[in-house]
Order: structure tokens, then sequence, then C-alpha cells
């Protein structure tokens, strides 16, 4: 069986920043940004109803082989330096979250996210777990 394979974003909502303002205060290149208040579009940039509710930008960290833990951890290290300015937007009611896809071979797996790293974070953790011929 091949190792899991984990990729890690970083997912910042905010209610009335513009996209620029995050993207500017963090050194990762955005993958997706939009402002509150835009005209709604899909990931391909097709227009959709509505406008958007609140500002997003999410951040591409890493891809790695290997538990999903240790992949947490190094982003929680690269992101450390941030932590005043993540907590100071969520002050302000945003949300910041380490987006987390799981890719596993086979059937099923696991791993522990110790205590001591989620509190470490003060943010988030979303799981999104899928075989990896969804790759």
């Amino acid at each position: 069986m091949e190792c899991d394979c984990t990729r890690i974003s970083l997912r910042i909502r905010h209610p009335s920043r513009p996209a620029a303002d995050l993207c500017r205060a963090l050194p990762f290149a955005p993958s997706r940004t939009w402002d509150v208040g835009a005209p709604r579009t899909n990931p391909k940039g097709v227009p959709q109803p509505g406008y958007f509710a609140e500002t997003y930008a999410t951040f591409p960290l890493s891809e790695s082989a290997g538990p999903p833990a240790e992949a947490v951890s190094a982003a929680a290290e690269r992101v450390a330096p941030y932590g005043d300015r993540l907590g100071a937007w969520q002050a302000e009611g945003g949300a910041c979250a380490f987006f987390v896809g799981w890719f596993m071979e086979g059937g099923q797996s696991g791993d522990l996210f110790d205590p001591e790293l989620l509190g470490r974070l003060g943010i988030g953790l979303s799981l999104d777990t899928n075989s990896r011929a969804d790759l």
C-alpha cells in the first residue's frame, strides 16, 4: 500500500476586509480569493447567482506523503509567525482554518492530532478525506 498523501491550505474568511489586505499581510501565494459583496463565480470563473457574503482567501501550504498530523504540525510551524495577525482577524469576526485534504490508498486509515498541536494552532482544522483514486 502506498503512503497517504496530504494537502494543506490555510483558509481565511473575513466579514469586511478586502482579500488584498489578507494577501499582503502573509508571505504565502493565494490560490483563490474573493471580496465580500463581489459577484459570485465558481472556481473556473463562471458567474453564479448572487454575491459573496464574506471575503475569502485560501493559501496552499504543502503537499506531502505521510500522515496528516505531521503535515499539520509542519504547516503550523510555517504560520506560527503570523499567529497574532490571524488572531486579530478572528477577533474582528473572521475565521482561520487549515483545510486538510487526506488522500488514502486502499481501505481505512487513521491518525492522531494530539491536544498540544491543536491547542497551539489557535485556528480550526477541516479534514477532507478521499481515496487516492480521486487525485
